[in-house]
Order: C-alpha cells, then sequence, then structure tokens
C-alpha cells in the first residue's frame, strides 16, 4: 500500500481530531479529585470476599443475653465443646517489634493481623512505612472441625497472650498464643519467636490432647490467609503486573500464579512454601516438613488506586494424633537476595525474578555483586550504573572488535558486492545471484556469518540487565539527576488527561531517560547499517525500515520501565558509537583488509561439506523449478 502527501494528510487531520476530541472530554482536576473519593478504601473493603468456604467471624456475645453465668456458660459448652470458655473475651492487639519489623496479632484468633516494615522502606505515594497488606481487608486464620459441633475458625475465639506487648530489639523473645480448654491440661498453642534483626517469625502449631476433639485423624487443620496489597510504589501498573502468588511444591522447581491477571491453582503435591509476592516485598508462610497436598492458591487484580492485589492460600497443616506439633516460619520482608537466602527453604530465593537459566545465573553472580560492591563506595546509584555499564562493554569488547571487524570486511566486499546484485538484477532465479555471492565469500575468506554470533554472545548479557532492572531492590527509591526512583519510570512531562488508547499504551508522561536510549539506538543503528552491503530478496522487509521501526516502538516500549534500565542501555549506547567511530577512523585499516582479500583470492579454495550440500540442495531446487517451467 502507497500513501501520497494527501493521504497522509488526511490521517493526521483525522488523529488530531480524535485527540483533541479527548482532551477537550477529559475530567477537569476537580473532578478527577471527586472520582478519586468516591474510589475509597471503604469501597473497596465493601467489595472484598470473606475467606472461601469459612465461616464469618462469630460476635461477642454479650453477658446479658442470658438468665445466669451458669446458662451463659452451658449455652457456649453445647455450641463450641470444650472451646466453651474461650467463646467469651475482649479482643486486644498485641504488638511485637524487632529491629526490621513491627506485628500486630490478636487475641481474637490468635493470628498475625498486620505487619510494618520497621527499617527505612517508605511508600513512594506518602513516603509512610511500608504495610505488606491493608489490615481491614485482610485475614490469617486457622479452621479446625470440632467433634459433634462442626467447622470453626480460630478467630472464633479468644486466644491468652503471654505479654501484651513485647520489644525484640536487643534480644530474642517469644509470644506464645494458647486457645485454652475446659481442661487445663488441653490446649492449642501458637509460640512466635522473634529475633532482634530477622525478617523472619518461626512460630510452632501445638496441639495438646486435643487431637480426637479436632478429628486430626480424618479432617485436617487448615490454615487460611487472605491478604490484599498496598499499592507502594510510583506505577501501579506496573506495579501489579509483578505481584503475583509465588511457590514451591515438594521436589518442583518454583512456580507462580499469573502476573497479569486473575488465576486460581490446586496442588497435588505438599507444599514447601507460599509467597505473597508484592513487586519488591513479600509476605510467605514457609513449612519445615511441608504443607500436605490439595491446597488452594489463589490471585485477584483490583481494580482500584490504592490496592494491588487480592491473594489467597488455603493449605493443610501435617498434624495427626491426640497431640502434635509442627514448625512453620514466617517471612516478611523485602526481595532483597541476601534476606530471602538466608531463609531455610529451598529456591526461595527464586521469588526475585532475575530470569532463566544463564541469564539469571549471569544477574545473581555478576550483576547483582558489582552494584553492591560500589555501593559500599558510592552513595549515587546513577554513577554506579555508569561504572557499571563501562565494566560491561570493557568486557564484551573483544566480542565487539570482531563484530567491528567483520563488517569491515563486509563493507570492503560491498562494491563486488553490489556488482553482483546489479548482474543479476533481473534475474529469473533469484538461486543463482545467492550462489554468486556465496563464491565471493569462499573465494575472498570472508564469513558473513561472522557478525552475527559476537551479536548472539552479548544477547544472554543485554537481556540479563532487562530483567535485573525491574527485579532488584536496592535500586529503588534512590535518584539520579531528574529521576527520583531509578527502579522505576522517570518523567520530564505529564498530563493528567486521560487519551483513549495512548494512556494505555504509553502512559501519562514522557520519559527522559527513553527519549535518549531511543535517540542514541537511532543514532548507533544508523551507523553500524550505513556500512552493511544492501542485499534485498523479493519479498522479504527492508532491514531499515525495521530497524527503524523498532526504534519508535522502543518509546512505547520502556516509557513505564525503571529509568535506571533505560539510562544503562543509552550509557551502553553512547560506548558503542564511540567505540564504533574509534576503530572506524583510527584503528581498523581497512587497505590491509582489502590486500588480504585480494591475497585470500589467488589461494585455492577448498569447499567445505557444508558448502557443497548447500550448493547442490540449490541445484537440485533450480531443477525442480526448470523442469516445472518445461511442462
Amino acid at each position: 500500500m502507497k500513501f501520497d502527501r494527501n493521504t497522509i494528510i488526511g490521517l493526521l487531520l483525522m488523529l488530531g481530531l480524535v485527540i483533541g476530541f479527548s482532551w477537550f472530554n477529559t475530567p477537569s482536576p476537580e473532578e478527577l479529585a471527586e472520582r478519586q473519593k468516591q474510589d475509597s478504601l471503604a469501597q473497596v473493603q465493601a467489595a472484598a470476599p470473606q475467606l472461601p468456604a469459612s465461616a464469618p467471624a462469630a460476635a461477642i456475645i454479650p453477658a446479658e443475653s442470658f438468665a445466669s453465668d451458669s446458662a451463659r456458660n452451658a449455652a457456649l459448652d453445647n455450641r463450641f465443646g470444650i472451646f466453651g470458655a474461650a467463646a467469651m473475651g475482649q479482643e486486644k492487639d498485641i504488638v511485637v517489634e524487632n529491629n526490621k519489623i513491627k506485628v500486630t496479632f490478636s487475641t481474637k484468633g490468635g493470628m498475625i493481623k498486620g505487619v510494618t516494615l520497621m527499617d527505612g522502606y517508605k511508600r513512594y505515594k506518602d513516603q509512610q512505612p511500608i504495610d505488606l497488606w491493608v489490615d481491614s481487608l485482610s485475614k490469617m486464620k486457622l479452621t479446625m472441625n470440632l467433634a459433634g459441633k462442626g467447622k470453626y475458625s480460630s478467630d472464633y475465639f479468644f486466644f491468652t497472650p503471654s505479654a501484651n506487648s513485647i520489644d525484640a530489639k536487643s534480644a530474642a523473645q517469644d509470644l506464645v498464643m494458647r486457645l485454652a480448654t475446659n481442661d487445663p491440661a488441653k490446649f492449642l498453642e501458637l509460640t512466635y519467636h522473634f529475633e532482634p534483626n530477622s525478617y523472619s517469625v518461626p512460630v510452632k502449631v501445638n496441639v495438646v490432647g486435643i487431637g480426637n476433639e479436632l478429628q486430626l485423624g480424618a479432617d485436617n487443620m487448615r490454615f487460611q490467609w487472605l491478604a490484599v496489597g498496598h499499592a507502594n510504589e510510583k506505577g501501579i501498573s506496573a506495579e501489579r503486573s509483578k505481584c503475583s502468588v509465588y511457590f514451591r511444591e515438594n521436589e518442583e522447581d518454583r512456580d507462580y500464579l499469573s502476573e497479569s491477571g486473575d488465576d486460581v491453582a490446586r496442588t497435588e503435591k505438599s507444599i514447601n512454601w507460599v509467597a505473597f509476592k508484592q513487586d519488591y516485598f513479600t509476605a510467605a508462610i514457609i513449612s519445615g516438613t511441608n504443607f500436605k497436598a490439595d491446597g488452594e492458591l489463589a490471585v485477584q487484580v483490583m481494580k482500584d488506586s490504592v490496592t494491588t492485589k487480592r491473594y489467597y492460600a488455603d493449605l493443610a497443616l501435617p498434624l495427626t494424633g491426640v497431640s502434635a506439633s509442627t514448625d512453620m516460619e514466617f517471612y516478611f520482608g523485602p526481595n532483597d537476595y541476601n534476606y530471602l537466602s538466608e531463609v531455610k527453604a529451598e529456591e526461595f530465593d527464586n521469588i526475585i525474578d532475575y530470569g532463566w537459566s544463564i541469564i539469571g545465573v549471569i544477574n545473581k553472580y555478576v550483576v547483582r555483586p558489582l552494584f553492591w560492591f560500589f555501593s559500599s563506595y558510592i552513595t549515587s546509584f546513577g554513577l554506579i550504573i555508569l561504572i557499571v555499564t563501562i565494566i560491561i562493554k570493557m568486557v564484551l569488547f573483544p566480542i565487539t572488535w570482531k563484530n567491528f571487524l567483520s563488517s569491515a570486511k563486509m563493507r570492503v566486499l560491498k562494491p563486488e558486492i553490489d556488482e553482483i546484485n546489479k548482474k543479476y538484477e533481473k534475474a529469473e532465479n533469484p538461486v543463482e545471484k545467492q550462489q554468486a555471492i556465496m563464491a565471493l565469500y569462499r573465494q575472498t575468506g570472508v564469513n558473513p556469518f561472522a557478525g552475527c554470533i559476537p551479536v548472539l554472545l552479548q544477547m544472554p548479557i543485554l537481556y540479563a540487565m532487562f530483567r535485573f532492572f525491574p527485579a532488584e531492590i536496592v535500586l529503588r527509591g534512590q535518584s539520579f539527576l531528574w529521576a527520583d526512583d531509578l527502579a522505576a519510570y522517570d518523567s520530564i512531562f505529564s498530563w493528567t488527561q486521560n487519551i483513549p488508547v495512548l494512556s494505555s499504551i504509553y502512559g501519562n508522561h514522557i520519559s527522559g531517560f527513553t527519549l535518549l536510549m531511543a535517540a542514541s539506538t537511532f543514532v548507533y543503528t544508523k551507523m553500524s547499517m550505513s556500512a552493511q552491503p544492501t542485499v534485498q530478496q523479493p519479498g522479504m522487509p527492508n532491514m531499515k525500515v525495521m530497524m527503524n521501526l523498532f526504534t519508535v516502538m522502543m518509546l512505547f516500549f520502556f516509557n513505564n520501565m525503571p529509568s535506571g534500565l533505560s539510562m544503562y542501555y543509552f550509557t551502553a549506547n553512547m560506548i558503542s558509537i564511540g567505540q564504533m567511530f574509534v576503530i572506524k577512523n583510527y584503528i581498523i585499516d581497512e587497505g590491509a583488509i582489502r590486500a588480504k582479500i585480494e591475497e585470500n583470492k589467488k589461494k585455492p579454495k577448498k569447499k567445505s561439506s557444508f558448502a557443497e550440500r548447500l550448493e547442490q540442495i540449490q541445484k537440485d531446487q533450480q531443477k525442480k523449478l526448470s523442469d516445472r517451467k518445461g511442462k
């Protein structure tokens, strides 16, 4: 399809009308503010579902509902059996704090109610400490089957705490939450252990003498956890795309539910651990002896502007017998490889998605250590990115040199290749032209694929960096030049109007580092392709056009990516441009290359077995084509 000038002008005018109409019909800032008020946390809470397959929390039964204490006790015993006495009480919050986290427990259920990180991590929007989930929308509890009474969850009952608050900043401390029964020798006990400088909270679930009442031989006590994640980062869309439920089944690799939409899974094997990954932070539960099979995991995308996703886990505890216990461990902290690797759970550090296979190895054991090493001496992570980029380009220079040398050889051969293209311009069979070009390569000793190999060898590094920057928490909140967070997009210009299509694929801002990266990519591409011989096959796309289109697409694709990533690619491009200029103008001697090629032409060349087979295949194809035309 060809476009003349009038057609292009018409298309631009229509596009301008669409954008103008959208602009003038966009709500004003006051109208947007009113809509955001309506999209409040209260609405989110009203829409949040309760934990699946569980009863709602029991209301406190007022004492005045009974004529006497004995009547009340009899009614509670009839409904809750041995836990009747624990069904009456007053809910209290118990706060335990160490140097890393503040954990709030509720005596109503004996479980964790909320977790706040206390070591300097802040939400981008309001610079408040990170809460790992929205307390009012989330729930953690145990469910159990009381013999003859039915299924109840732990939040029907009041636990007795060992302390009203605990300070574990200087020494290890335990919090014991006990669910008592009518028999002092029988109880359910949860013991939480806190170390002064740890994000991990080991917990022992201890069933003493009540296994029969809980029917542990026929039914499972289950751990159920519903959590709704806070929006902590600069761009909620990008943040949501990296939030999900991660888990590991026994003897399997780390797995995860969909990061792009709602998802649910029923596990077929026992489960080692389950993690609610919130971009740069994680809340996880690990079993010392594995949760039983037949667990349920789910994730759901939230639609408001203050929360990311709703996470859910339903896990069967490995408890059997009259008295039994099991060890678990919570992890509440950042997705920092140093901390995750300390957790004694296989593949737990793979919650950070550094990339598969060789990509992950490069990021874990090469790129990441470089960043952390320089961060001990340099406070500016922008400068660290520059230094790391220079180091990577120096390591890759031998490969780059091979690529430039191959390009120089192809540039020297370009006049002869152009002559072949001209000679066979009207040839009916394009195979003849291809054979002539291949014969020239063989005669001169030039390998046309030599430039491709260095590019392929560099690809793991290029892709490793693409995976590193969105995953590495060390860049979070670090500023450089106009970028206020190298782990999020930068913005040199933004707007509040919602432009259909454009806002969804591009965003409501312009990233400065993305513009620089795209411009440098265009210059580098133009320089690298200008000297390449044009061997345009019929029906094949023009590579220069394709590369220019790719540069334009980068403006859209990278606009919402971390500014540190765009800065790295921009810096790498500028170094490559400088290398290309110096090597081409001051190092490579094309005259010497021409002399070497002319010398190679005088030497007899023996065809390789591969070349002979390739030539025979081309001859067979040409013969078949001639036979068809003869018929």
